[in-house]
């Protein structure tokens, strides 16, 4: 049935008659007379399995029930979330309400919060005896077509790309670009680098991407920092040059005009004449992120990484006065006195790949980056990593990074993509999409840091959909040379790949390349490029 998902299987239950009447899909109306009904008996429940992580509300149809009629319904990205009580290993209500009780009346159709999950408990509450007919999904999910598509002979990246895919479509949700669909509904402007390019490679061009742009725009008056961190207005700028590098859109440009040049003008007061940055917070990602904890490598890194995004944005600002015709000194005189501090990573990838792209690393932090695999690898900054090692010719380092990392919570259940994880966390830790065991480690409810602790931690946070544009830009090698896509570069770098198939979407159409590796090692590249679109060496 169209915008109806039903479950796909039944993960547990208790005292509960005829549970498998709920995979059937009957029609979406009560009636008086109910052939194939569920009934949850006192103290008795059911966990249902969606199939995948999906943005939604949950509805139920109920037919005669006794007692109080009421239910208590849990939301969760993992069966073990949809167990927890609130309080419980950070399981909480923040952003939604993912664990209530509700009464249920008889003869009725009744839809509840809108949240994201993939499984669902329902149990009786106070003696109650609940008949259902129905319990099923209405999906909030993006329904324009993917344009871009990567495939290549490698099933396991396949699978990556796909899911990262269903990550960032998942998150374009209400006009914007959320971070997460169960918490973090909100636009979190520095998150949605990331977000942006892989809209960009998935999608073309999104509302999504300018909307959330004005939104934080409009949200924040000067001298204000965006979200309150001074770096995330430095990715206001980055995101406001790679949607204009992708689709052209010069009215939109220029209205941000005079907000950019304010806003330069404001980062410009924070960089000393040693070129050092003087911001009264600095953050980069969670897992690199200093909080007075004594690791000073990490202090350090973090201003280095700091001091890297702040030459990229003043950068990237430069190349949109340009566009403008706006005076370019104030960018000028920033990156000189930027480019009179150097700095060097001592710990973290992260820190290693924004260097790298904004052009402050070197091959030591490419070399960095290779060393210890998925270890330190980050879903926020994976496009930066990934990209950086393979800027140095860390390419089969990196397919491998991404693949052990972003498979292993393919491993453990995952069906999108999560806000942190650790390669450790895998080690003995039992599948989200089963009940938990005492035998293994609860990857949602053991792990998570910061504000992102236990069960509060999102499995399904945009920014780590990163591998999408890493796998089109450096794996494909698609490389945007003038906005709007009007001139392409193709270089290549399949590492131990031996074919790949790529649909890039462009304002003119949809570019399509094909790689084919030879018994030699070279590489024969076909395309079908739209009218309008240039391949330049």
């Amino acid at each position: 049935m169209k915008n109806v998902i039903f479950p796909k299987k039944i993960i547990d239950s208790k005292n509960v008659l005829c549970v498998e009447n709920l995979l059937d899909e009957k029609p979406m109306q009560i009636g008086l007379n109910e052939p194939k009904l569920t009934t949850i008996e006192k103290d008795g429940y059911v966990i249902l399995d969606f199939g995948k992580e999906i943005c939604g509300s949950f509805r139920l149809l109920a037919h005669v029930g006794n007692g109080e009629r009421k239910v208590r319904i849990v939301y969760g990205e993992s069966v073990s979330e949809a167990m927890s009580k609130i309080g419980e290993k950070g399981a909480t209500n923040d952003h939604i309400v993912r664990d209530a009780e509700y009464l249920i009346p008889d003869y009725s159709d009744t839809t509840f919060t809108n949240s994201g999950f993939r499984f669902v408990m329902v149990q009786s509450v106070d003696g109650s005896k609940i008949a259902i007919k129905n319990a099923v999904v209405i999906p909030t999910i993006f329904d324009k077509k993917y344009k871009g598509k990567f495939v290549c002979d490698d099933k396991r990246i396949n699978k990556i790309f796909q899911t990262a895919a269903w990550t960032l479509r998942l998150c374009l949700q209400n006009g914007m670009i959320w971070d997460g669909i169960k918490r973090d509904r909100l636009v979190w402007i520095g998150d949605m680098n990331p977000e942006t390019l892989t809209a960009n490679c998935l999608f073309g061009e999104v509302p999504h991407v300018e909307n959330s742009l004005s939104f934080v725009k409009e949200q924040t008056p000067l001298p204000l920092w965006m979200n309150n961190f001074p770096t995330y207005s430095l990715w206001w700028i980055v995101n406001l040059r790679d949607n204009y590098f992708q689709n052209k859109d010069i009215e939109y440009l220029k209205e941000q005009k005079d907000y950019l040049i304010g806003l330069l003008q404001q980062v410009s007061s924070f960089i000393r004449e040693d070129g050092t940055c003087a911001f009264n917070f600095i953050f980069i990602d969670w897992p690199s992120h200093y909080v007075g904890d004594g690791d000073e490598q990490k202090r350090l890194d973090e201003i280095a990484g700091t001091h890297a995004l702040t030459v990229y944005a003043v950068d990237c600002a430069k190349q949109i006065l340009t566009v403008l015709g706006e005076d370019v000194v104030i960018c000028e005189d920033m990156l000189a006195r930027l480019r009179k501090k150097t700095y060097k990573t001592l710990k973290f990838k992260q820190i290693a790949g924004i260097r790298i792209i904004s052009g402050e690393g070197t091959e030591d932090d490419a070399k960095l980056i290779a060393c210890g695999g998925a270890q330190g690898m980050s879903t926020f900054m994976s496009y930066f990593i990934l990209k950086g090692a393979s800027k140095y010719g860390y390419i089969n380092e990196s397919l491998d990074m991404m693949k052990d990392y972003y498979g292993a919570m393919l491993d453990l259940g995952a069906t999108s993509f999560w806000e942190d994880f650790d390669i450790s966390w895998a080690e003995n830790a039992g599948r989200i999409d089963r009940k938990p065991s005492k035998r293994k480690k609860d990857v949602h409810g053991d792990y998570g840091a910061f504000c992102y602790v236990g069960f509060r931690h999102s499995f399904c946070h945009g920014w780590s959909s990163g591998v999408v544009p890493y796998l089109m830009s450096v794996v494909a090698g698609i490389e945007i040379v003038k906005p709007g896509c009007e001139e392409i570069r193709i270089k290549p770098n399949l590492g131990y790949l031996n074919s790949v198939k790529v649909d890039y979407p462009t304002p003119f159409g949809i570019l399509k390349v094909e790689h084919t590796k030879n018994a030699d090692g070279s590489i024969t590249t076909t395309t079908k490029v739209p009218n309008g679109v240039k391949i330049v060496e």
